[in-house]
């Protein structure tokens, strides 16, 4: 693997362990300061999250929305500093079982995370790479 597809890889694993583990501190060091993302969870809001502070709205709505979860990186494909992986969550809900697998785009600019999208497919996941300004 590349050199970027080792630090996506690299980042990959430390952003879920620490979303995992509950530690913000350790998933925002894997971030860019002025990161865009937008999330599945809080897609009914139609929300795009800018920056750190996004990163802690969100981080506030993906921990709330669970009573427990983990996430785990299935696969990675990597294409320079880009990268589509293949994600599961599963957990509770409202004491409800659920699980779900997604797609995330993922761009990674000086080791941290600059811009990621969960998507429903592979397909929607890698027209977003593609299409993405460089």
């Amino acid at each position: 693997m590349s050199e970027p597809g080792n630090q996506l890889q690299a980042a990959a694993e430390l952003a879920y362990a620490a979303v995992n583990a509950g530690d913000f501190d350790a998933f925002l060091a894997v971030v860019a300061e002025d990161v865009e993302f937008t999330s599945l969870v809080a897609e009914a809001e139609g929300a795009t999250f800018r920056g750190h502070e996004g990163v802690r709205t969100w981080w506030d709505r993906i921990r709330g929305a669970f009573d427990e979860a983990r996430w785990e990186v299935l696969e990675i494909r990597v294409s320079g500093n880009r990268a589509v992986a293949r994600v599961r969550i599963a957990g509770t809900m409202s004491g409800v079982p659920m699980e779900q697998t997604m797609w995330q785009a993922i761009e990674l600019r000086e080791g941290k995370a600059s811009r990621w999208a969960f998507f429903r497919s592979e397909r929607e996941a890698l027209e977003a790479t593609e299409s993405w300004p460089q």
